[in-house]
């Protein structure tokens, strides 16, 4: 018994035994050589390193790493880097390079360090190659998350396009990769032509992201065609792309030309915006005939002759009235809606708008043989026409629907018309004599004077206690007071005050008008 060495030896005639207690380090070996790794490496950390003088955490991790690699357990490897290898560099890139050897790179991949303690860029574009032939789709996925300085990315670029020339398949995902790179590259005119080519929409992201609205002038119809709404929102924004840039490129292409001016018209009503206002009504005409109308209503900044030549040549007939009107050419307007629209309705409505008699005497007249058309006049006009005027010119004989209706329609009308003159008549009358019984009362109402109050001219007392000094006294509104020898009789017949009088003519005199009088 060796008591300082905590060993015991048992003897026999044919062996010698060397017993010890069992300790923490027998506990993790036994673990171990049982392949219960997780248990042993859970061992050590409940020791945490005491009573331990044969095995480590990471020894016992690095153990099972290579089991688990061993029994292809790949993807427990790789969570298993994450927890024992921390921020030791050397050691993630030694570990690494046992998953490379198996092609298994991919299942460490999510658990690389990609912060200030990220490995050796050949560590990352070897994971990036192994994604690159194997799976396409998680190379895209890596091309996006990874910063581009993790790795060398004109090396990776170079690597897609040499497996694209040899490999044809996924091509599309690599192409949206290979826009990616060349972004990080600053390439971005690669990077925008790959988009486009792929029809990918991130074309979008890219462009307002690194500011290139002055390298898309040519590809504007490549981007309508894309997507139209986002291209005409990114157009208008900020004025980014100016106007005249995109309806030049959009010449060929009438439809988006439209929908980008409209968009415009919307949105800027500046004199700039103003400017296409022509082109507007000839798209407009093509392409939203429902929107011509309110537009030609709410605009002046295009050439009306135009305009009428445009609504003609289709047959836009209420476009055309309107334009007609708006130029003085009511007659023909008129003949428009009578005869091509054949609306009776918008015919007396256009002749109450512009309130013309010989208008109506030509709506009348077009009426005559119109029996239907009599019918409405008579029950529309009474308040704007002498109805006479109509059913004297009505043929003896002609068989008008409605006829008695429809002239008692236009009595009670005209009965309401005399009955509104007449009731605006004495609200009139009433206050034309209130009035004047105030203007009475108001000149009739005496204005006080006080003992401190002067002559307007010789600035002497008005009121004095001395009888024999007083004087008649002449007391204007505006109160102002004189003697009335200090006042010219002119002055007096006209019952102007003089101070007041000498200010107006000085104010309008310094304006350039006349002398009142």
């Amino acid at each position: 018994c060796l008591i300082e060495e905590n060993r015991f030896f048992i003897v026999s005639p044919k062996d010698v035994v060397v017993a010890s207690p069992y300790d923490a380090d027998d506990r993790v070996q036994w673990l171990i050589e049982h392949c219960k790794y997780e248990a042993a490496m859970e061992a050590v950390t409940q020791f945490e390193g005491r009573d331990l003088k044969r095995h480590t955490l990471l020894q016992i991790g690095r153990a099972y790493l290579d089991h688990l690699l061993f029994e292809q357990k790949f993807d427990q490897a790789g969570q298993l880097c994450l927890k024992i290898l921390g921020k030791d560099k050397r050691l993630w890139e030694e570990e690494v390079f046992k998953f490379a050897r198996l092609q298994q790179l991919r299942a460490v991949s999510r658990y690389l360090p990609r912060g200030d303690n990220s490995l050796d860029p050949h560590i990352y574009e070897m994971v990036l190659y192994e994604y690159l032939k194997m799976e396409p789709q998680g190379f895209l996925q890596l091309v996006k998350e990874w910063s581009p300085t993790l790795y060398n990315v004109p090396a990776v670029v170079n690597a897609v396009l040499e497996h694209l020339l040899v490999n044809d398949t996924d091509k599309t995902l690599l192409l949206e990769a290979l826009a990616i790179l060349y972004s990080h590259e600053k390439k971005y005119d690669k990077a925008l032509a790959m988009y486009l080519k792929l029809r990918h929409k991130d074309v979008f992201q890219l462009i307002h992201k690194h500011n290139l609205f002055g390298a898309i002038h040519d590809m504007i119809e490549d981007l309508m065609d894309l997507d139209v709404d986002q291209a005409i929102n990114m157009f208008l924004e900020k004025d980014r792309v100016p106007s005249e840039i995109v309806v030049s490129r959009l010449q060929n292409s009438q439809r988006y030309l439209y929908l980008y001016l409209d968009a415009l018209d919307k949105r800027d009503v500046r004199e700039s915006g103003r400017k296409y206002h022509g082109l507007l009504v000839q798209l407009y005409a093509d392409f939203s005939r429902e929107k011509l109308l309110p537009f030609l209503r709410r605009s002046d900044q295009y050439p009306i002759q135009q305009a009428i030549d445009i609504c003609q040549q289709r047959c836009f007939y209420p476009e055309m009235v309107y334009l007609l009107g708006r130029i003085g050419n009511t007659k023909e307007a008129l003949v428009l809606i009578t005869q091509e629209l054949n609306d009776i309705e918008q015919a007396i409505n256009f002749c109450k708008e512009h309130d013309d008699m010989e208008l109506w005497e030509d709506l009348i007249q077009y009426s005559l043989n119109k029996p239907d058309f009599i019918t409405f006049l008579l029950q529309k006009i009474g308040t704007y026409v002498d109805p006479r005027i109509l059913v004297q010119r009505i043929e003896p004989g002609l068989q008008v629907p409605g006829l008695q209706n429809s002239l008692v329609k236009m009595m009670q009308d005209y009965n309401l018309q005399v009955s509104v003159q007449e009731g605006c008549k004495k609200i009139l009358v009433s206050d034309y004599f209130n009035l004047h019984e105030k203007l009475v009362s108001n000149q009739q109402r005496g204005i006080s004077i006080d003992d401190e109050q002067v002559c307007g001219a010789c600035h002497r007392k008005i009121i004095v206690k001395d009888l024999s000094r007083a004087s008649n006294v002449v007391l204007f509104y505006c109160k102002h007071s004189f003697h009335e020898e200090c006042l010219p009789t002119l002055d007096i017949a006209d019952g102007n005050c003089v101070i007041c009088n000498s200010s107006k003519r000085e104010t309008f005199g310094h304006m350039g008008s006349p002398s009142l009088k």
